[in-house]
C-alpha cells in the first residue's frame, strides 16, 4: 500500500539548512521587544470554537480569559462580520456564552450559559431558556428543520426511564452532596477516570423543541455515556438530514471499560425506540458521526486494531441502506482528527496532523461517495483547526495560531484548486505581542534510530544576540503518542520556557503522530530504546548546526510520558545539568494498578505484568525506578494529587528515592489538580517553580561569550 506523500518524504536526509541569523533590522525589533512573563501569559486571550452563519456573512466565536486574582477563567461569545467593521459580544455585554451555535436556516442561535440550554435570534434579541434541568446541558446541535434541539445531560442512569426523572435526579444529588459519609464504593474498573471518581451519574443525550416542551432523553436507562469521556463534545452526536434519526459515539462494554478501546456507533430514533449498534463488527474504536447532505451516508473515524488506543483513525463511509462500512482513504498514511462534508456532499475537508502542524485538506467524492484522487491541501501555514464552512461550500472559518503567535480567527474563500490565501479576521492579541520578543520555530530535520528523517523545532531565546552563547533545554511530549506542534500552547508554551534566556530543542521522536502509522507505532514495548536514540540524535543535530547552543548547559523536561522520558534519563545520561518531570511515570508495575485505562498500559507492554516472563520483561526493561541508584542529577518534580491517569506516587516514590541518595530536588504537589495544572494561581507557581529551577541549574542569562 502506497503512503501518502508527506513533508517527510519530501526532506533530504540530514540536508536541513541551517538557521539564519536574525536580519539587522529584525534583530534591533526584537531587543526593543521583551521577553513574556507570567502576566502577559495570563493576559492572552484565548480564542476557540469559531461559526459561520449559513450565509457566510458572520461568525460566532469563544473568548476565554484569565482574572489570576480571583483564580478563575472565564468565557464570552463574539459575532462579527466577516467583511469587517461589525464585532460585539453575543448576545449581550453580560451574558457569558458558550458553544453557540447557528440554527440551519439562520435566524436563530442556540447557546450555553449558566449550565443550561439557551436560544435568541441572530441579533441576540428574544432570548428565552430552554432547559432548567438538574444536570445542566452542553453540546447542542441543531436538527437541520431547525426546529429541535440535541444536547447532553448529567443524570443517574436509574433515574432517567421515571416520570420524575429529573426530581429523581436532584433528589440523588442532594442525598450524595449532604451525606457525612464521603466513602467511594466500587465493584467493577474504572471507578474513577481522569481526574474524578465515578459516583453514579452519566451523560445522556437530549431533543428538546424551541418552546421548551419536554426536554427528552433520547438514552433513558443507558449506563453509559453520550460521547464517552473524559473529553467528547459535540462532536460525538449528530442529526440525520431528514430529522427522524440521531447517531452517536457511546462505549458500553461493562466490566471491560477499563481494558477495551471498543467505542460503538449508535442510531436511535428520534419518535421513540431504542438504540441500534451499526459498528459492532470492529473490535476498535469508532466514533464521530457526520451524515452525509443526502443522508445516504454516515462519515465516521475508525481504529482497526481492538486495545490501541493511537492506532490510525481511519476515514470510514457506512451505507445506511446496506450497513457496509468502507475507508474512504485507505493510502493516506495521516489521522482524521476531524472533518466535515461540504454542504454540497461532493466533498469532505479533513483535518489532521502533519509534520508538525494542523492542516485542512479536501477530499473530492464522486456520486458513489467514492474519493477521486488523493487529499489535497487547502488550508496550510503555521497551524489550523476548527473549521467551519458556508454554505456555499466556499466561505470559511477557523483558528489559526503558531508558537510565536496566539490563535485568531481566520477567514478565507476556499480554492477549488490550491491553498487559501487566509487573513486574520480578530485582532485579540496584536497589541499585547506586538511588545514581546516570541521567536517563531525553526525547523530542524536529522536522521533519528531509524536512518529515516526526524523533526525538531528550534526556539531561540528572547533578545537573543548573535556571539553569545545561551543555555539549552530540551522538550519532551508527552503520550508517548502525541506530537509538539507549531502552536501556541496554553501549558507547556515555547516561549514562557525560553523567556529566561534559554534555548529550547523541541523533538518529535518515535511515537509522535503526523509522520505516518509506522513511526507512530515504533515507540510500544520500545519506551527506552528508539526513542532515545531519536532525542539525543535531535539534540545533537541541534548543537552541530547551533553555534550559539552552550552544550555544557544543557537541561531537559516533560510531563506524563516525557516526564517518564526524563525518569528515564536521569538514570541513563550524565550529559543534563538539571531535569524537570511532571507527572511522570516511575514504578511501570506499580503504575499499571494504579493508572484507569488499563488497555493503554496493556497495549504498550504487552499484556498485565503478571501475563508471562515476556510481559514481566517489557515492564522491567524500561522502569526508571530500577535505576534510581544511578540518579546524580538535580530534578524537580510536580504533580497533581487529583490525577488518576499518573497517580501522584509516582512522583511521590521518585522524590524519595532522589532525597535518599542526596540528589538536589524539589517536590511541588499541587492537592486541587489532576494530570494537567490549570488553575490560574497554580500554574504562576508552576511556571515560577520550572524557571527557578532552570535559571539555578543552567544559570540562563545568556551573558557567555561563544
Amino acid at each position: 500500500m502506497s503512503r501518502f506523500r508527506s513533508l517527510v518524504a519530501t526532506v533530504p536526509l540530514l540536508l536541513a539548512a541551517p538557521a539564519a541569523t536574525l536580519p539587522a533590522q529584525a534583530a534591533g525589533d526584537a531587543a526593543a521587544r521583551r521577553p513574556i512573563t507570567f502576566e502577559d501569559f495570563a493576559a492572552i486571550k484565548a480564542v476557540a470554537d469559531p461559526q459561520i452563519s449559513p450565509d457566510g456573512r458572520r461568525v460566532l466565536y469563544v473568548v476565554r480569559t484569565t482574572d489570576v486574582d480571583a483564580n478563575k477563567r472565564s468565557a464570552a461569545t463574539y459575532v462579527a462580520a466577516l467583511a469587517g467593521g461589525d464585532e460585539r459580544r453575543f448576545p449581550d455585554d453580560t451574558t457569558s456564552a458558550a458553544e453557540a451555535r447557528w440554527s440551519p436556516d439562520g435566524r436563530r442561535v442556540a447557546y450555553v450559559a449558566g449550565g443550561q440550554l439557551w436560544i435568541a435570534d441572530a441579533s441576540g434579541g428574544e432570548r428565552r431558556r430552554l432547559t432548567s434541568l438538574n444536570g445542566g446541558a452542553a453540546g447542542p446541535i441543531w436538527a437541520p428543520s431547525s426546529d429541535r434541539i440535541a444536547f447532553v445531560s448529567t443524570v443517574y442512569p436509574e433515574c432517567s426511564t421515571r416520570n420524575d426523572a429529573d426530581a429523581c435526579n436532584a433528589t440523588r444529588e442532594k442525598e450524595r452532596s449532604e451525606s457525612k459519609v464521603k466513602a467511594h464504593v466500587a465493584d467493577q474498573l474504572l471507578y474513577r477516570h481522569w481526574n474524578a471518581w465515578d459516583e453514579g451519574q452519566r451523560s445522556h443525550l437530549f431533543v428538546v423543541a424551541l418552546d421548551g416542551s419536554g426536554p427528552r432523553d433520547v438514552t433513558a436507562g443507558a449506563r453509559y455515556d453520550v460521547p464517552p469521556g473524559p473529553f467528547g463534545g459535540s462532536e460525538g452526536y449528530a442529526f440525520s438530514p431528514d430529522g427522524r434519526e440521531l447517531a452517536y459515539s457511546a462505549k458500553d462494554q461493562g466490566r471491560e471499560d477499563a481494558w477495551t478501546t471498543d467505542v460503538n456507533l449508535y442510531t436511535v430514533p428520534i419518535a421513540g425506540g431504542g438504540p441500534t449498534v451499526v459498528t459492532a463488527d470492529n473490535r476498535g474504536a469508532d466514533q464521530n458521526p457526520v451524515y452525509s447532505p443526502d443522508g445516504r451516508y454516515i462519515a465516521y473515524t475508525s481504529q482497526r486494531r481492538a486495545g490501541f488506543e493511537s492506532d490510525r483513525w481511519r476515514l470510514m463511509l457506512l451505507d445506511r441502506a446496506s450497513r457496509q462500512s468502507r475507508e474512504l482513504l485507505p493510502s493516506w498514511d495521516r489521522n482524521a482528527d476531524a472533518f466535515a462534508f461540504a454542504p454540497d456532499g461532493r466533498a469532505l475537508f479533513v483535518q489532521t496532523v502533519d509534520a508538525g502542524r494542523d492542516k485542512i485538506y479536501r477530499v473530492a467524492l464522486d456520486a458513489r461517495g467514492a474519493a477521486t484522487g488523493a487529499p489535497q491541501l487547502v488550508v496550510a501555514g503555521q497551524n489550523n483547526h476548527s473549521l467551519s464552512v458556508a454554505r456555499d461550500g466556499r466561505t470559511a472559518v477557523w483558528v489559526r495560531d503558531a508558537a510565536h503567535r496566539p490563535a485568531e480567527v481566520y477567514t478565507a474563500v476556499l480554492p477549488a484548486r490550491g491553498t487559501a490565501q487566509a487573513r486574520a479576521l480578530t485582532h485579540l492579541n496584536d497589541s499585547l505581542v506586538a511588545r514581546l520578543a516570541l521567536n517563531p520555530v525553526e525547523d530542524l530535520w536529522f536522521r533519528g534510530a531509524g536512518g529515516d528523517s526526524v523533526q525538531a523545532f528550534v526556539v531561540r531565546p528572547p533578545g537573543f544576540e548573535p556571539g553569545k552563547k545561551y543555555p539549552v533545554l530540551l522538550l519532551i511530549h508527552g503520550g508517548p503518542q502525541g506530537a509538539w506542534l507549531d502552536n501556541w500552547h496554553g501549558r507547556w508554551n515555547y516561549q514562557m520556557f525560553a523567556a529566561g534566556g534559554t534555548g529550547l530543542v523541541i523533538v518529535n521522536p518515535r511515537g509522535s503522530s503526523g509522520y505516518g502509522q509506522r513511526f507512530v507505532d515504533e515507540v510500544s514495548r520500545d519506551w527506552g530504546g528508539k526513542v532515545v536514540t531519536d532525542l539525543m540524535n535531535g539534540l545533537d543535530a541541534a548543537l552541530a548546526r547551533n553555534a550559539w547552543m552552550d552544550s555544557s548547559r544543557v537541561g531537559a523536561a516533560g510531563g506524563s510520558y516525557g516526564g517518564y522520558m526524563t525518569n528515564w534519563l536521569a538514570g541513563h545520561s550524565t550529559r543534563f545539568k538539571a531535569f524537570a518531570t511532571h507527572a511522570g511515570v516511575f514504578n511501570l508495575e506499580n503504575m499499571y494498578g494504579a493508572t484507569e485505562e488499563l488497555w493503554f498500559p496493556e497495549w504498550e507492554y504487552g499484556g498485565p505484568y503478571w501475563k508471562d516472563s515476556t510481559t514481566l520483561a517489557h515492564y522491567r526493561q524500561y522502569s526508571p525506578h530500577l535505576s534510581a541508584g544511578k540518579f546524580r542529577t538535580p530534578m524537580l518534580v510536580l504533580h497533581g494529587e487529583q490525577d488518576y491517569r499518573v497517580p501522584y506516587y509516582e512522583g511521590v516514590s521518585l522524590f524519595s528515592a532522589l532525597q535518599r541518595q542526596g540528589v538536589p530536588s524539589r517536590l511541588v504537589i499541587f492537592p486541587d489538580e489532576g494530570h494537567w495544572i490549570a488553575k490560574p494561581q497554580n500554574q504562576r507557581l508552576w511556571w515560577n517553580e520550572m524557571q527557578g529551577w532552570f535559571r539555578k541549574y543552567l544559570a540562563a542569562n545568556g551573558d557567555t561569550k561563544a
